[in-house]
């Protein structure tokens, strides 16, 4: 069966079973909670971990700094009996819950689950759709390359427009064009982060999000020189446990406002009427750079010298990620 489950008022899908009166769902879900999920494969067990604020300061008095600065916490942490049922692997809702010191309530009126993580929104982790600026500044971003085919061509419109652009690139296509990665970054392109072959983070535990980030990194360093601290989840698809594990390690988590569909294999027309529609100052414009068969991306090549022409006709400056969330 499948349902949404209520965390900090977030609808969360998931799939669910009852067994002897317990609401069963998959262990990974718990990862929206912002906790890590990891398998103990020593003791046939999943390991659970979370921080919890244990005292707050008294906040009316402190600034902001302070009252962050002044909060303790204490770390969580539970080894949970794992169960097979069906084509999963499920733990307790509730009593996991309550153990990570979360609060779970049933609005039988709505019949909703809710979880509350206690987690204050200053210390959730933060993910940029946009730059907070009100200066015509948007970027232009490509996803899932390099390859031998789409990049060359894209690169070579940018640098016939004298546009800098931003590329999340995965690990395993760097390791096999190194030429294209390195010609990104020499081009004065901001290269970053997309995970080493494009998995969804939900379906992964915490681990595995980690090396798939890290070994991305090193490639990237390894080939271009440059460490890179942008990341984008591919699919968009992210718990608050992946972004809190990035962001501690000094990553800046970064999806759009302007999503193209160019990977449908949409029109340059198409395209431009999407940038026209949802453009706006501080915006992030989400095309890709890699080779499907059916060559489905043809009309982002088509599309892009337009897209920089027009912008540039209602006054807006092309600028990199990295340069617009400083703004």
């Amino acid at each position: 069966m499948n349902s949404y489950i209520w965390v900090d008022n977030q609808p969360i899908k998931t799939s669910y079973l009852m067994q002897n009166g317990h609401v069963m769902i998959p262990v990974l879900f718990f990862k929206h909670t912002g906790a890590s999920v990891d398998w103990n494969t020593k003791y046939q067990s999943v390991d659970i971990e979370r921080h919890n604020i244990v005292s707050f300061p008294s906040e009316k008095n402190y600034m902001d700094y302070y009252i962050r600065k002044s909060r303790k916490w204490k770390r969580d942490k539970i080894a949970a009996t794992i169960t097979s049922l069906g084509s999963g692997t499920y733990i307790p809702l509730v009593t996991t819950a309550q153990k990570m010191g979360m609060k779970v309530t049933y609005d039988v009126s709505k019949n909703r689950m809710f979880i509350q993580t206690n987690t204050p929104a200053d210390e959730k982790p933060v993910v940029y759709h946009s730059g907070n600026t009100t200066e015509k500044k948007i970027a232009l971003t490509f996803d899932d390359g390099p390859d031998n085919i789409y990049t060359a061509k894209i690169l070579d419109i940018l640098s016939e427009k004298g546009v800098q652009a931003t590329f999340f690139v995965l690990g395993q296509q760097v390791k096999y064009f190194p030429d294209f990665a390195k010609r990104i970054v020499s081009d004065g392109h901001t290269i970053a982060n997309h995970t080493w072959n494009h998995p969804e983070l939900s379906k992964l535990t915490t681990a595995d999000v980690i090396q798939q980030v890290k070994s991305t990194t090193k490639e990237i360093e390894t080939v271009t020189g440059v460490k890179t601290d942008l990341f984008r989840p591919p699919y968009g698809d992210y718990t608050a446990a992946d972004l809190r594990v990035l962001q501690e390690r000094g990553y800046k988590s970064v999806l759009w406002s302007v999503d193209t569909k160019d990977f449908s294999g949409n029109s340059a027309k198409d395209i431009l009427a999407i940038v026209h529609r949802d453009k706006s100052p501080g915006g992030i414009v989400l095309q890709h750079n890699f080779q499907p068969l059916d060559r489905r991306l043809d009309g982002t090549v088509e599309a892009l010298p337009q897209i920089i022409d027009q912008l540039r006709k209602e006054g807006y400056e092309f600028v990199t990620v990295d340069n617009l969330i400083k703004c």
